[in-house]
């Protein structure tokens, strides 16, 4: 049992770590780069205004959903 534990702790712990991919139709990686900055920039400002400036997990996701919105899709 506490093998099963320590395998199930093990891979809930590798799959946390696993970066998000994305693809676009049209664009490259160096539109990608701008999109993300430029993203990042209004996630912090978003993040700012509802008062958690520093808060990673608004920033990410306010980061993600901008991508998306300028059609930007996850590749898993």
């Amino acid at each position: 049992m506490m093998k099963i534990l320590i395998s199930l702790l093990l891979m809930l712990f590798i799959s946390a770590c696993a970066q998000t991919r994305y693809t676009h139709s049209t664009k490259g990686t160096q539109d990608f780069e701008r999109d993300k900055y430029e993203c990042e920039k209004i996630a912090r400002h978003q993040a700012k205004e509802s008062g958690s400036p520093d808060n990673p997990f608004i920033i990410t996701d306010k980061t993600n959903q901008c991508l998306q919105l300028n059609g930007w899709t996850t590749v898993k």
